[in-house]
């Protein structure tokens, strides 16, 4: 049984056309992200992903492979 989770990241995403970009990545490349959200007012630039199947290390090295830096904060579990 799959489990529906919050990822939490602290990102390297800080203007509008970076967080675009993201978006983009993440709606093309990433089918398991039903949702993605970044933070631009948050000095952390959060990066907050809701999935059933991404794994962390995958997503991290994804985007470091497109120039977005990610660093894994927090993970909570969606009833």
């Amino acid at each position: 049984m799959k489990v529906r989770q919050v990822l939490i990241f602290k990102s390297s995403v800080k203007t509008k056309d970076k967080k675009f970009f993201l978006m983009q990545l993440v709606k093309t490349h990433l089918p398991q992200i039903q949702d993605a959200t970044v933070d631009l007012d948050d000095e952390d630039a959060i990066f907050r992903v809701e999935t059933e199947e991404c794994c962390i290390d995958y997503l991290t090295n994804f985007l470091q492979g497109h120039g977005i830096q990610v660093d894994f904060l927090d993970r909570f579990v969606v009833a």
